[in-house]
Parts: C-alpha cells; structure tokens; sequence
C-alpha cells in the first residue's frame, strides 16, 4: 500500500553537545532571551550541519536523558478524517490516505539514543531565502505532569534555519522564537501514532480480506477510536478488531441517534467478551465520534 515518490535519507549522528547557545541562529539571538538561554538546557533542539557551501542538513537532536521510542517529522492525524480520507470511498487513493502515513513512513526514526541527531530534512541557502519554511515534529515524551504525552513542534522561518535552534526547555518552557510547542496528553488530542503503522495496515488487509473496502474502512475508523480514547483496557492496536467489528455491526442494526445510545452499545459489546462494566468508563467524546463516523457511513452508502 506504501507509495514513494522520493526514498528520504535517514542519518544519525551521535554524541551531539549543546553549545550554550553560542550557535544559535536567527531570531533566537533576541537579547531579551538571552539569560534565560544561558540559564537553561534544551531538552529537543534543531541543529544544522553543513552538506556543502548552499545546503545544510537539519537534525533533530534529542538531549533528554531518555531513549524516544520514535520521532516523526511530520504531523500525525488523530483519525482518517485528518488524512483527508472518506468512508465509503473505495479508490486505491482513499484506501492510500486511510493508511495515514504511507508518504512519511520512510522519515519516522526508532529508537533516538540520548544525545543522537538524527537528518530531518534539509535548508538551501539560495532557494530557500525568501521563503517561509516550516516543520512539523512530533515525538513521545513525557509531560510535566503525565508520565506519558505527545510532543508536537511547529517550526516556521524565513529562509529556513541555521545553527541551533531550540525548541522546548528543561522547564517545558516554550523558547520565544516557536511558533507553537504542544504538550498532547488528553486522549482527544492523541495522534494515531507512526510507531503502529505496520500493525494498523496489516489488520486493514484482513479486514478488507473478510469485510470487502468500505466495511472494512468504517471498522478500522472505530479500531482508531477505541485506541486513542483505550477503551476497556490498554492492549495493542490490533487486539480490540472484534470488539470494532461487532461495533460497527450493532451501530449499523441499532440506528444509534445520539451519543448515549452508542455508549450503551459499545458497553454491550465490552459486556460480551469480558466483564460487565468493563467499559463503564468510556468517554462520551468517544462515542460521539463513533456516533459521527456511523452516520458517514450511512450517508455514504445510501448515496451508492
């Protein structure tokens, strides 16, 4: 399902040391950010790294003390609908863009050592100077008060980058040069993450495989849901596939007309396979999507 127009360049590079500040590029060098630059480390920075007398690469370095699992130098859609992607629709396109990262998989890293860059991209110093370049980056980390979040970075200059450039502080302070630095914690707001990709696209074939596209598309749109709001338990993406096929079966027989109703069918089918109760917790958010993503559906298949 993977299609590439371009094979991106990974590289690494270990060992990487922040400097203080001394390179810093840009806007960064504001004075009125200067004691605190001094006073503070970044825990994610931007460095560039000369290709030749025009192109720098960029790297993104992670300088916490930690490993992250993965990092993503785009920006991750929390469901189909953020992929631009439609129920119903059967095209080899649609069924493209539901996988989510199919033109990005090729740039997500495993596995940042601590103090390890890795090439996010690259800055021209001719074609680029007038232009208003951005960057997205997404990495897991913890926040300052969850013990697990998403870190989304929006990166916008003219002309690109050049030195160092920080992008979050050991305070989780926002550096006064970023667009944005969000801390993703809330279920709601939790991005599908790239590190499933392989998973999710193997239980889409098999759901094709038993279901045809356009079901098997509506049941992996309520598999996305029940993932990112961990309804009745954390497992792994692919092991709550009954409980999305039996979801979207009773949500197509019952004719839910408000989020309450789905609630109590999504209720019934955790009852089934498990406990009663098991999932008296589900948020109401959850079902409304889950509401929102039936009624497309339906919508669409009368349109046939």
């Amino acid at each position: 399902m993977t299609t590439l127009t371009y094979q991106f360049e990974q590289k690494r590079l270990d060992n990487m040391q922040w400097s203080d500040g001394s390179k810093l590029s840009g806007i960064t060098a504001l004075a009125n950010d200067e004691k605190g630059r001094i006073r503070k480390q970044p825990l994610f920075y931007l460095e560039t790294v000369s290709v030749d007398s025009y192109e720098d690469d960029i790297y993104f370095v992670n300088n916490t003390d930690e490993t992250l699992s993965w990092v993503a130098p785009f920006k991750p859609c929390r469901n189909i609908k953020e992929a631009r992607a439609k129920l119903g629709d059967t095209s080899d396109e649609n069924l493209r863009k539901v996988t989510l990262y199919s033109d990005g998989m090729d740039s997500v890293y495993q596995d940042v050592l601590h103090k390890q860059g890795v090439r996010i991209g690259s800055t021209h110093m001719m074609y680029d100077s007038d232009a208003m370049v951005q960057w997205f980056i997404h990495v897991p980390y913890k926040g300052p008060d969850t013990h697990y979040a998403i870190w989304q970075f929006n990166v916008v200059e003219k002309g690109g980058i050049r030195g160092i450039y920080p992008l979050l502080w050991d305070d989780f302070s926002k550096p006064l040069h970023m667009v944005s630095c969000d801390c993703l914690s809330e279920r709601a707001d939790m991005p599908i993450e790239a590190s499933i990709y392989e998973e999710r696209c193997a239980m889409l074939k098999r759901l094709i495989r038993s279901f045809g596209v356009s079901n098997a598309i509506f049941i992996l749109a309520i598999n996305d849901v029940l993932y990112r709001y961990g309804v009745g338990w954390s497992a792994p993406y692919s092991e709550s596939d009954i409980q999305a096929q039996d979801i979207a079966m009773k949500l197509t027989e019952q004719k839910p007309e408000n989020a309450e109703a789905v609630k109590a069918i999504v209720q019934a089918v955790y009852d089934f396979w498990f406990n009663e109760g098991f999932a008296k917790n589900i948020s109401m958010q959850a079902c409304e999507e889950l509401l929102s993503l039936y009624q497309a559906q339906t919508a669409n298949q009368s349109t046939l």
